[in-house]
């Protein structure tokens, strides 16, 4: 697909020269203008969405410094996955041809320095992701289920990631800093349905009013778990949480005991 007269201003950098030609990114003398930058510019404007194209392809457009073998090349096209690109090859459409792909969905506009933040803001380190977990025992702060836990809608096990308590895009509005108080564990799941729709932390004050219909024992209660950090898990949630990891076979024999402990009859 040719670029049309509408892209056409789009599709080049200041100089005039296509997003996808530069070597040398625009305002700076030597920083280079960066692999996925140019595929994905690339494809941007001479690719709809559906359409194949083929290693060659790329190579011709690009030139032959956009990668040095053609896996290091396929290797950055799976990476666009995580700028929400969608690029499948043979391995996962039988319908293409070998060293072809398709163009199933477009993604961040990578050239585009302020489109590129967005993502890599979005992306915390290694260790920040094991230090939320570890603060939280590894347990989704919002429906409260673990790494070892299933759904209980459908079975489906728990995958655990980190989000934000406020958004990043509401922190940048107000001019203030994103640091690891303001992420949390949450399940898959959850991540998905608060997303950026989440509201803003429950304040110290609207707290304190909330807590004026707790008993003594109540408060009591609530006390205990606010110095431990976390609600804790009774012997018997703990004894779950080892049992329902035991083979098939051995999670029968444990019903059978059980039940003849607690006086079940057949």
């Amino acid at each position: 697909m040719p670029v049309d007269d509408s892209q056409h201003h789009e599709s080049r950098a200041p100089d005039g020269t296509p997003w996808w030609e530069l070597s040398i990114q625009p305002g700076t003398k030597k920083k280079r203008f960066g692999q996925e930058r140019r595929l994905t510019a690339w494809l941007w404007f001479n690719k709809d969405v559906g359409d194949t194209f083929t290693m060659r392809e790329l190579r011709g457009a690009l030139g032959p410094d956009i990668a040095e073998t053609s896996e290091h090349l396929n290797r950055r096209l799976r990476q666009l996955r995580k700028f929400d690109w969608i690029i499948p090859s043979q391995r996962s459409d039988a319908t293409l041809a070998h060293d072809e792909y398709r163009l199933q969905q477009k993604g961040g506009r990578l050239w585009l320095d302020s489109e590129r933040a967005q993502y890599e803001r979005f992306a915390p380190s290694a260790r920040i992701r094991r230090l939320v977990m570890e603060q939280d025992g590894s347990r989704c702060r919002i429906c409260g289920l673990g790494v070892d836990d299933t759904y209980p809608e459908d079975g489906e096990p728990i995958r655990l990631t980190i989000g934000h308590l406020v958004p990043q895009e509401r922190l940048k509005s107000r001019g203030a800093r994103d640091d690891l108080n303001n992420w949390r564990t949450e399940c898959s799941r959850c991540n998905e349905t608060v997303r950026d729709e989440v509201p803003d932390p429950e304040q110290y004050d609207e707290v304190l009013a909330g807590l004026k219909r707790l008993t003594k024992n109540e408060a009591g209660e609530l006390l205990n778990w606010m110095r431990k950090g976390e609600r804790p898990r009774s012997r018997v949630d703990q004894a779950y949480d080892r049992a329902r990891k035991l083979s098939v076979p051995d999670r029968a024999a444990l019903i059978d005991h059980l039940a003849k402990r607690v006086g079940e009859t057949s």
